[in-house]
């Protein structure tokens, strides 16, 4: 039995929803702005990956029933980006994600965000071992990690990236 997690989630600012396909060209201008996608494991894309991306978020959540969601300010109802969990590439592992739009960072919006994710993967849906991936040079993603409760496990060569990926991890049962 797949267990379903919820459509959306509420925080004290912000909105947390399942995307639609009305939000197709805000993500399409996500993923290709540098600004956002300079921090990020993966550059900006043109809009017709960063459209093939958005089809990759949506079947994800079909497939397994969770997956990232759009982050939405309640205050002035903006769009501010992502956050939420997906399977590794290579399926092995749930991790947490998030990005925000540059207006959106600096507010502790992704804590807040990565903190109502975490208690999804860990009390719903009872993931065992949640991990993060985030460039070696992305201290404020290390920071919110940190933050929510996630342990540094270590650094990683990545091609193209001279910093490399840090992986971090967080154990259901022992809380780190």
């Amino acid at each position: 039995m797949k267990i379903m997690v919820p459509d959306s989630l509420e925080t004290e600012r912000l909105v947390l929803r399942r995307f639609t396909e009305t939000d197709r060209a805000e993500m399409v201008r996500f993923y290709g702005d540098p600004e956002v996608m300079a921090i990020r494991k993966y550059g900006a894309r043109d809009p017709e990956a960063a459209s093939a991306a958005f089809d990759v978020l949506t079947e994800h959540w079909r497939a397994h029933g969770f997956g990232l969601y759009a982050v939405i300010e309640r205050e002035s109802g903006a769009f501010c980006g992502e956050c939420g969990l997906r399977y590794t590439d290579d399926g092995a592992e749930v991790e947490i994600s998030y990005g925000l739009f540059t207006p959106f960072r600096g507010k502790g919006y992704a804590t807040e965000g990565a903190g109502a994710i975490r208690d999804i993967a860990l009390n719903v849906l009872k993931i065992p071992v949640l991990v993060a991936r985030s460039r070696g040079d992305n201290r404020g993603s290390h920071t919110v990690l940190e933050k929510i409760g996630m342990v540094f496990q270590g650094r990683q060569e990545s091609p193209g990236n001279p910093h490399g990926v840090v992986k971090y991890v967080l154990h259901r049962d022992s809380g780190s």
